[in-house]
């Protein structure tokens, strides 16, 4: 127990996001990020400028309310729906933090920047990421996710 509280302490945010992340751009139509949110099967999709840099998150939530807000989805643009300047974390975020900030935000995943890039988006972390290592931990993840449990096939 002890050892398993100490890995996790040491665990950053590089260790566990998801690295196959889709963004979109702030003109896209919320009807297109809506597909895709369905289709990859998440809750959010980062919104980037020309440079890559985070400039918004849209969510599924959001959907819903311009819908019960009798909005149309099929005109709307990212840019009329998401939430500016959300919250990102660098690469070397401690998993504690990552799971404090998800939790007293009630968010349900944080893109991750790389500093040294212009704080350029590299990844994300999800309840999802966080969770799947903590009880992927005793087994072998085959494919190509980056995660701490052992890779086969990189």
């Amino acid at each position: 127990m002890y050892w398993a509280l100490f890995f996790y302490h040491k665990m950053k945010a590089y260790d566990i996001m998801s690295i196959d992340v889709e963004a979109a751009k702030e003109n896209a139509t919320v009807t297109e990020i809506g597909t895709r949110l369905i289709l990859r099967s998440i809750n959010g999709m980062p919104i980037i400028d020309d440079d890559g840099k985070v400039i918004g998150i849209l969510t599924i939530i959001d959907i819903l309310r311009a819908i019960k807000d009798n909005k149309n989805i099929d005109t709307l643009k990212a840019g009329d729906l998401m939430t500016r300047n959300p919250t990102i974390i660098k690469q070397e975020t401690d998993i504690m933090d990552i799971i404090d900030i998800l939790d007293k935000k009630g968010i349900e995943m944080v893109p991750v920047v790389d500093e040294e890039k212009d704080s350029r988006i590299i990844g994300v972390v999800s309840r999802k990421d966080i969770i799947e290592e903590k009880f992927n931990e005793r087994f072998v993840t085959l494919g190509m996710k980056k995660t701490i449990t052992k890779n086969l096939g990189q």
